[in-house]
């Protein structure tokens, strides 16, 4: 989970070392601050407790067969050792929560949703993959491709005295690729901005309480395979495809969306099963993962400049990443 700082605040980023290390950073320079052990598999999913005090992190064994969930302490700023907290079939993700740790599973027996809390995990419930998640009021909302990756779906899922609901919402119709590479960003409980790659472009289409809008072109094509990941900064939307971060102003209502590219010198992980971890936001700034270093790229408000701060040295970082704000 991610915490969006003001640009005066003093913020951190978590991610990995060359060496599969969990390691917390300097938010602005990327000098490594903390550091602990990992455990010998490949990283592939990190969170942070809503209080800022434990970390979870999600290791993949060599065969992508499964994996184990580590639990990390958090002290202003510093990680301590990492301890095993579960065993995971098949590929997964995680979401921090109030309630627990949100444990998305696919496996042999299909996708399945359960938490996580206090070393129990609540009985399982079959719902799709997400690809994209955040939090509102009490619910996770989620974005899924559907269980046969056929449908772009929204739905909301709580937990109760009886166990983890899972609702579905809004359809928002057929991805445009197949397999598909759509991402969701909400914008309010009722609205988002939903990308998805449409002949080699990319595809923005806003999204209110009933449903999308028709697909508007950014014109950065052809040849663009995937989106990776969405967020919004500064008043622009940050879209991640493998190799390239675009910051696109979406237009006002009698024009349209105007992109920079930055070009990230590096191949962003494909997160083919689940959301992306490897671009987060905070303050002024992204942070992008790529296979060779952590990037960090400005973003002005209100359409100003969008460029690579040369400053930060991400050379020996790696995703997935999450950022934090530093205790007053």
């Amino acid at each position: 989970m991610k915490h969006i700082s003001p640009a005066d605040e003093v913020w951190y980023g978590v991610g990995f070392g060359l060496n599969g290390e969990v390691v917390v950073f300097d938010g602005k320079t990327g000098a490594v601050t903390s550091s602990a052990e990992g455990g010998g598999g490949t990283p592939r999913d990190v969170t942070v407790d809503p209080d800022g005090a434990r970390l979870w992190v999600l290791e993949e064994n060599e065969d992508a067969s499964g994996g184990e969930i580590r639990v990390c302490a958090l002290d202003a700023g510093a990680v301590g050792p990492c301890q095993h907290a579960a065993w995971v079939d098949g590929g997964a993700a995680l979401f921090a929560a109030d309630e627990g740790l949100w444990v998305f599973e696919q496996a042999t027996y299909g996708p399945r949703w359960k938490v996580l809390r206090e070393g129990t995990i609540a009985k399982g419930v079959y719902a799709p993959r997400p690809a994209s998640v955040w939090r509102e009021g009490d619910r996770v909302e989620v974005f899924s491709y559907g269980v046969s990756d056929d449908r772009l779906t929204r739905l909301s899922a709580t937990m109760t005295e009886g166990g983890l609901v899972v609702t579905t919402g809004l359809d928002l119709g057929e991805p445009a690729l197949a397999p598909p590479t759509a991402r969701f960003v909400p914008l309010s409980a009722e609205s988002g901005l939903l990308w998805d790659v449409v002949e080699g472009d990319v595809a923005m289409r806003k999204v209110d309480a009933e449903g999308a809008e028709a697909a508007v072109m950014l014109g950065v094509g052809p040849g663009i395979e995937r989106i990776e990941a969405a967020e919004v900064l500064s008043g622009a939307a940050l879209v991640l495809s493998t190799n390239t971060l675009w910051v696109v102003e979406p237009g006002e209502e009698n024009g349209g969306p105007s992109a920079s590219a930055v070009a990230l010198g590096g191949k962003v992980r494909r997160a083919g099963t689940f959301f992306s971890r490897d671009l987060v936001t905070a303050g002024d700034r992204a942070l992008v993962a790529t296979d060779q270093g952590v990037r960090a790229i400005v973003v002005e408000k209100d359409g100003g400049s969008v460029f690579l701060d040369d400053r930060f040295d991400g050379s020996s970082l790696r995703g997935p990443l999450l950022v934090v704000r530093a205790a007053n």
